[in-house]
């Protein structure tokens, strides 16, 4: 009876439930998870696996996506488990420790991930949610951020503020939100008439991870080719940090010469010189987001591969308001 009362499962008559549960309450009483992994299967633990190029001091979205995943796992009694993958990743050599010795129910795999590490998973039949990522033609469970409608408003914005020549400067178009968040600055410029003479050529992207020297890089390669650019849209804030240092260093104006808008709102963004507009990804609900669906998929091992997409705001700030 004790059993039931603490896995939540048969009846209990309600006055018998209650007086178990006073018990439990007045020892603080948790069951080991040794104990439930015996009973149930079930380790308690799920992992969170990031690419360790994401995991640097500068990139501080996944730490937060992270940190939805950990409150979540928290008030169900659940453990984050977390490590980093590198690049060349070989399931022989390579495979995080939780998974070889099978302590997780099922993994996060946050952003741009090895291949070959989600090919594993797949054939191992270990349940897995990517976050911030997709393989086209594939039909993984995912949680996205809406890239497209987050990128296409903020271009909006700038167009609708009276600008007229905007750029995009990114990363690897390997990452799909990069490519999504691209797509949506094109189509806001076609829609407004303004892709005839740029799109291509205003856009400055190289084949690497985001980081501050790619944004400052992109800035000043970009305006000393085109300097009728009053605009830049970045894939990301860590990209936009580094174009606001690239436009400070030709000693012009933000956002009275040039606006900058962002993408993602890391906590960095609202201190920068000037504070940068961006779009706001709610980074802990992402993360609930991923626990609730791997929770959902123990619990319904049989249910059909989801994908969720979490909503994005805009916000305004200093580098593009024209007050």
């Amino acid at each position: 009876t004790v059993s039931l009362v603490l896995n939540q499962k048969g009846y209990v008559a309600p006055v018998t439930k209650k007086k178990i549960q006073t018990v439990i309450d007045d020892l603080s009483y948790r069951p080991l998870h040794s104990a439930r992994k015996l009973a149930t299967k079930q380790t308690g633990n799920f992992g969170f696996i990031v690419w360790e190029g994401h995991f640097s001091e500068v990139e501080m979205f996944y730490s937060q996506v992270f940190l939805g995943m950990e409150y979540a796992a928290r008030k169900n009694d659940y453990y984050i488990l977390l490590t980093t993958v590198r690049d060349k990743f070989d399931p022989k050599e390579d495979l995080p420790r939780f998974l070889r010795y099978k302590d997780v129910d099922g993994v996060a795999l946050a952003g741009r991930v090895p291949e070959p590490l989600i090919r594993y998973l797949d054939h191992q039949q270990i349940p897995f949610v990517l976050v911030d990522y997709e393989i086209p033609g594939e039909n993984y469970n995912c949680i996205k951020i809406d890239n497209y409608n987050g990128a296409f408003r903020a271009v909006e914005n700038l167009i609708l503020s009276g600008r007229k020549h905007i750029a995009f400067v990114g990363g690897t178009f390997f990452h799909p939100s990069i490519k999504e968040r691209h797509r949506g600055y094109r189509e806001a410029l076609e829609k407004h008439g303004l892709n005839n003479n740029h799109g291509d050529n205003y856009s400055y992207c190289e084949n690497v991870e985001t980081s501050r020297s790619i944004g400052e890089k992109g800035a000043l390669h970009l305006l000393e080719k085109y300097p009728e650019i009053d605009a830049i849209f970045s894939c990301n804030d860590t990209t936009a940090m580094g174009v606001i240092s690239g436009i400070q260093r030709l000693k012009k104006k933000i956002p009275e010469d040039i606006a900058v808008f962002g993408f993602d709102d890391i906590p960095t963004a609202e201190f920068s010189t000037p504070k940068l507009s961006t779009i706001h990804v709610p980074k802990l609900e992402i993360g609930k987001e991923a626990y609730k669906l791997l929770y959902e998929l123990i619990q319904h091992p049989k249910m059909a591969p989801q994908t969720r997409i979490i909503s994005v705001d805009t916000l305004i700030r200093e580098s593009s308001s024209n007050s």
